[in-house]
């Protein structure tokens, strides 16, 4: 499938390759769990991505949705950007999708493991200046980590900061 866009007629658009050292991670909502049907019946995040970069404007270093797993997209933001990134499991809790509690409990996987590896979820992941940040309108968004100078890391909750393995699904031709 390969899709042409055009950007809104004002607004540059916001590549994922321009995350910097110091930058807030937010999302838009609840991840994982998806396979149990949010997959099928989803709504792409286009006008939550436009009022985004309406109000935080030069704020928003980096934006893409996570399609493939947060921890995979997310190490494919840092790549593109030449960054690292440190996620908190306690602001993960926040998002821990429904259908993620129930998934884990079919499966024996944890609730934060399908949170990080899951694919199509279809929300934002933003890297966000923490000085411009402000709420937005209508956007619910979920504050998840920050931007490190290297490395994928996520900090647990006894507040040990341990490796994090960029998971996901892998697109192979």
């Amino acid at each position: 499938v390969s899709m042409l866009a055009v950007a809104y007629p004002g607004l540059p658009p916001i590549r994922r390759s321009g995350a910097k050292v110091g930058d807030t991670l937010l999302v838009t909502g609840p991840l994982g769990g998806s396979l149990l049907g949010r997959h099928l019946s989803f709504t792409p995040r286009v006008r939550e991505a436009k009022r985004i970069a309406e109000t935080l404007g030069r704020s928003v270093h980096a934006m893409m949705d996570i399609s493939d797993g947060l921890s995979l997209d997310l190490h494919r933001l840092c790549k593109a950007s030449g960054v690292g990134a440190t996620l908190d499991e306690s602001s993960l809790e926040e998002v821990i999708s429904i259908e993620s509690v129930e998934l884990a409990k079919r499966d024996g996987r944890s609730p934060l493991g399908h949170v990080l590896s899951d694919g199509e979820d279809f929300e934002l992941l933003l890297a966000v200046d923490p000085e411009g940040f402000q709420s937005v309108n209508n956007v619910t968004l979920f504050r998840v980590g920050a931007i490190t100078h290297s490395t994928l890391q996520i900090r647990g909750l006894d507040g040990i900061i341990g490796p994090l393995e960029p998971r996901g699904f892998e697109h192979h031709t």
